[in-house]
């Protein structure tokens, strides 16, 4: 075919001057409508077919035009372009997709969700929150069992920012995850819900293998409220120097800075302690030398 973006671009501003002129015309409303409607499905087949056939460059062009003038006849074409090569192609169908509101793409945005491009899936997270959240939480749900730990992690985030109190269960259940990231964003997500019931689960997360894990839920504490979390806020503190900052500003946030001078106490005695028995262990070292 050889349609170029040039001209793909042309062929879409021709559409409008057309629909411009018929608006002015003498044509009664019907054959304005028939006539508009007419060029415009050719151009869409045009734009199809120009997809199928061209470079990206020309598929860029192709689907960015389809998105403004072939939304509602190319839900098949968009949920197949979120398979293309081009991440601008993926990203811009994601995006139509989501302007879309068709619960047919719904499965196929969240297996987009695997994407290794940023772009790409910012844009389809975007595009399934869209939706009103009765149509895609038990499928964003079912996901969180999927094999692919890029789209439960991103799932998590999802469902952490849609702010549905009736995941959380299912959230709990990803802290378990074998994938670090996932238990993260777990992590995340239940201190954007705010449930009381994940209280006890991001205590034990305080024992995650990972840090970030582990870093998470001790800001994620710091939102409840809940006393709680803060004898074992006050453990990790202690026993885990690295996380002494955040875990200071999580048993601020729950107790007020007027309450925090026993623990600031405990965090001087404590160090006093490390220099007393290392003193200690150094006396018994000489002893034997001598």
């Amino acid at each position: 075919m050889g349609l170029r973006p040039q001209r793909i671009d042309n062929l879409i501003e021709f559409l409008d001057k057309v629909e411009s002129t018929l608006d002015v015309s003498d044509l009664n409303d019907n054959k304005k409508v028939t006539l508009i409607e007419d060029l415009r499905l050719e151009v869409i087949e045009v734009l199809k077919m120009a997809f199928l056939e061209g470079d990206r460059t020309v598929r860029r062009s192709a689907v960015y035009g389809l998105s403004k003038i072939g939304l509602e006849q190319s839900l098949d074409f968009f949920i197949d372009a979120l398979n293309d090569s081009d991440e601008h192609v993926r990203g811009w169908a994601a995006e139509a997709l989501g302007r879309l509101h068709d619960t047919r793409s719904i499965i196929p945005l969240i297996k987009a969700l695997a994407d290794d491009n940023h772009y790409v899936c910012f844009n389809v997270s975007a595009s399934l929150k869209h939706f009103q959240p009765d149509f895609i939480i038990n499928q964003l749900v079912r996901a969180l069992q999927d094999s692919d730990y890029q789209i439960r992690r991103r799932v998590c985030k999802i469902l952490g920012e849609l702010g549905e109190q009736r995941v959380t269960e299912a959230i709990i259940s990803a802290l378990k995850d074998e994938e670090p990231g996932v238990r993260y964003e777990a992590a995340e997500a239940l201190r954007k819900l705010k449930n009381p019931d994940s209280i006890l689960p991001l205590i034990s997360a305080l024992n995650d293998q990972s840090h970030d894990v582990r870093t998470a839920a001790i800001i994620a504490l710091g939102n409840f409220g809940d006393e709680r979390a803060i004898e074992p806020l006050i453990a990790i503190l202690i026993e885990q120097k690295d996380h002494r900052h955040a875990a200071i500003e999580s048993l601020r946030s729950l107790c007020g800075e007027e309450n925090l001078e026993p623990l600031y106490d405990l965090i001087r005695s404590s160090k006093n302690l490390i220099t007393e028995t290392s003193n200690n262990i150094l006396e018994r070292i000489y002893a034997k030398r001598v």
